[in-house]
């Protein structure tokens, strides 16, 4: 059986010659597989170059994040450093303001680093930890709740030092003490609650601490006599007065006139029978007296 022959004829419209391509089936046949081939190539590369292209893009994508991320990461550790050095220095001030606030055990120096672990609640020393934000956040909650302890404690402690008496409720001469002494009208030893401060009728008698009137009218030899409740176990009475100028129930402040000086009740002269009181017992006046005598 002989080769078949196939022919391909190409006529042009704008020429009367014709092109005439003859060709054998198995020749025909390479021809078409290698066209395949280079076509199944083509599109492979062409594929591949996609992918390489895709790839470097994604690498120069990669290294610009990067880039970012050192640059973020940066401004971040700077961040971090100096959010730590405000709150050592806040973890500092609130130290310093728990010693102020006297929240400090008995026992140790506050001062020295080794007896700092017996400060209570003064904000002192935290462990330290490594400088993230967990850590940050954790050290700033600590502070925060130290500081609401102190602010508590000062405030705790202002009330106590307003309610303490501290100022004399009148100026004048002291002409009987605290204890025992000779009572004026028997002649007979007799124990003595307070001080007698012997003033003109009339002097204006101040409160020596903050307090709540609980008692303001007559009381037997007391005369016209005031009682006040200061809190923290400190109650202070004022005898003999001339003119009360209190209600029972009123707020009073240190310094602010609650009273004149008289002269009624078991009294031999115009003066101030003054007691203090701490938890339900007399004590010596004197040592409530900071401004004078």
């Amino acid at each position: 059986m002989g080769k078949r022959i196939h022919t391909v004829i190409i006529v042009p419209h704008s020429k009367a010659n014709f092109i005439k391509f003859s060709f054998s089936t198995r020749t025909f046949a390479i021809v078409t597989s290698i066209a395949l081939v280079a076509v199944v190539l083509s599109i492979v590369a062409i594929g591949f170059t996609g992918s390489a292209v895709d790839r470097r893009a994604d690498v120069a994508r990669l290294k610009g994040e990067n880039l970012e991320l050192a640059r973020v990461n940066q401004e971040l550790e700077g961040t971090i450093a100096a959010v730590q050095q405000r709150l050592d220095e806040f973890e500092e001030r609130t130290s310093r303001l728990a010693l102020a606030a006297g929240m400090v055990a008995e026992s140790g120096d506050p001062t020295t680093p080794e007896s700092r672990t017996s400060v209570v609640n003064t904000g002192g020393p935290y462990t330290r930890l490594r400088g993230d934000v967990l850590t940050l956040r954790v050290q700033g909650d600590t502070i925060a709740e130290q500081l609401l302890e102190v602010e508590q404690a000062m405030v705790d402690q202002d009330q106590r030092l307003s309610s303490t008496p501290s100022i004399a409720p009148v100026i004048g001469v002291i002409t009987d003490g605290f204890g025992n002494r000779r009572d004026p009208f028997t002649g007979r030893r007799a124990y003595h609650n307070g001080l007698d401060i012997s003033a003109r009728r009339g002097t204006p008698i101040m409160a020596p601490a903050d307090g709540v009137v609980v008692f303001a009218g007559r009381k037997g030899g007391m005369g016209r006599m005031i009682r006040v409740s200061h809190g923290f176990g400190y109650q202070t009475v004022y005898g003999h007065l001339d003119t009360i100028l209190v209600e029972p129930g009123q707020d009073v402040h240190r310094g602010e006139q609650i009273g004149l000086v008289g002269n009624t009740g078991r009294s031999t002269g115009p003066h101030l029978h003054y007691e203090v009181h701490k938890d339900g017992r007399t004590v010596n006046p004197l040592y409530y007296i900071l401004d004078a005598y």
